[in-house]
């Protein structure tokens, strides 16, 4: 096979041709490549947009009604903590802890060894009254009960304990819930009798006059309620997790108290003007994101991504009408401005801390109203804002259709390419006919200069 090469005939440059032709010829597709990269600026834009107006709508969440009645809650002991939830009602309480809630937990005769088989007989197990289950390891050391208690799927842990006695080695079972409706009933037959355990009739674990634990199951722990009192009322839980004994409160005890310690509910002034900071911070932000997409730069002439296009500021407009407006049924209050919001002239969102704070501590409930009333500025910006970021709404109406534009753009980029690569062979395939043509050419016409120059020489 013959080699060949790109104007090796004659010399022409048929590379350097072709290269300046396609250069020409791919204006249209450096053009469509240009259109491609505005779009897919525009739909990155529109993303930051989208998360722009999500995270508003997740600050009015906090402008809710339950989130503008929501209630601070402190304790004067360490004895208990406390939390305030929706429904608490501001006062104060004076509580008293004297038992606090555990479960019941258990400890067997001692043994000499762990793991020595205790011989043949069964243990029945039953937890808080229910079904009783019977393990019959196929070995009864205190290993194999420990490890067949742990599997049975009881509500009860077992370990081994050992207090460096001669007989020190224990089982110990311990109940996972605490409450007095808890306890672990035991029977056991055969070689295990021992390790039988009757709730109603309980033995404490407790040495004798000798020194000598008890050679039956005994009750390390007794299965009990939290028992507290809340202004000399008295109160029984099953854990030291204490729900609804107040409204809205939840009391989490840690020891019994010496003295009542006082617990005080008050309204969450504080988180009220937190979450309203947080809106107009949202705002805020939203407002400087379409500012800075929108821009156009006058010393280089160009405009941001979203610059000519009416939709983002649009999107402003509406909610700031929706913001302005007044709302009926707020007692004293009608719009923003009354509480200390407003806008300035660079369309920016204002706080008058003051204001605010007059307006939080001395009409709550028309702030409440204003806000989150059925008519109220967070109530319809959530309802705007809903249907902004939905489907059909205008971000993603408008971002369908980028899309679109962008996959059109796509396939007018695949059509143009293969033309182009059906252009440039059809070149290569002409100047490689142009390139042999010249070589004969030049062949014929080397040949005649020598016929020529040797008639001259006879």
């Amino acid at each position: 096979m013959g080699i060949s090469a790109a104007g090796l005939g004659s010399g022409l440059d048929i590379n350097g041709l072709v290269s300046q032709l396609m250069s020409a010829e791919s204006r249209p597709l450096s053009l469509l490549k240009t259109q491609q990269k505005a779009v897919g600026a525009k739909l990155s834009a529109y993303g930051q947009l989208s998360s722009a107006l999500a995270n508003l709508q997740t600050a009015l969440k906090g402008l809710s009604a339950s989130g503008l009645s929501a209630s601070s809650a402190s304790s004067s002991s360490s004895a208990l903590s406390v939390n305030a939830g929706t429904g608490a009602t501001p006062g104060s309480y004076a509580v008293a802890v004297t038992q606090l809630a555990q479960s019941h937990k258990l400890t067997s005769p001692g043994q000499a060894s762990d793991s020595a088989d205790l011989g043949a007989g069964t243990l029945t197990i039953s937890v808080a009254g229910g079904a009783p289950v019977t393990l019959a390891p196929a070995s009864n050391s205190l290993r194999d009960l420990r490890d067949a208690i742990n599997a049975s799927g009881l509500a009860v842990t077992a370990s081994l304990v050992n207090d460096g006695s001669a007989s020190g080695h224990r089982l110990v079972i311990a109940g996972r819930d605490s409450g007095a409706g808890k306890s672990i009933a035991l029977t056991g037959s055969g070689a295990l009798t021992a390790f039988s355990y009757d709730p109603a009739a309980p033995v404490a674990f407790a040495y004798d006059a000798g020194g000598l634990p008890p050679s039956v199951m005994s009750q390390t722990q007794a299965a009990q309620d939290a028992q507290l009192t809340i202004d000399g009322l008295k109160i029984s839980s099953a854990t030291n997790t204490v729900a609804g004994a107040i409204a809205g409160v939840t009391l989490q005890l840690a020891q019994v108290t010496a003295t009542p310690a006082t617990l005080t509910v008050a309204r969450d002034a504080a988180g009220v003007k937190n979450a309203i900071n947080a809106f107009v911070k949202s705002y805020n932000e939203l407002r400087t994101l379409v500012g800075t997409q929108t821009a156009f730069n006058d010393a280089t002439r160009t405009g941001a991504a979203l610059h000519g296009d009416s939709g983002p500021r649009s999107l402003l407009t509406q909610l700031r009408s929706t913001m302005t407006a007044a709302v009926g049924g707020a007692g004293s209050l009608d719009v923003l401005s009354d509480i200390g919001l407003s806008f300035q002239k660079d369309g920016s969102l204002t706080v008058n801390d003051a204001k605010l704070q007059t307006a939080i501590d001395t009409v709550p409930a028309d702030l409440k109203a204003l806000l989150a009333g059925s008519d109220g500025v967070a109530t319809r910006l959530g309802t705007q804002l809903t249907a902004m970021l939905g489907e059909q709404g205008a971000i993603g109406s408008r971002t369908e259709g980028l899309n679109a534009t962008q996959r059109r753009l796509s396939q007018r980029e695949t059509a143009l390419e293969a033309r182009l690569d059906a252009i440039e062979t059809r070149y290569r395939a002409q100047f490689t006919r142009l390139d042999a043509a010249l070589a004969r050419m030049q062949g014929t016409s080397s040949y005649l200069s020598q016929q020529l120059s040797a008639l001259a020489n006879l």
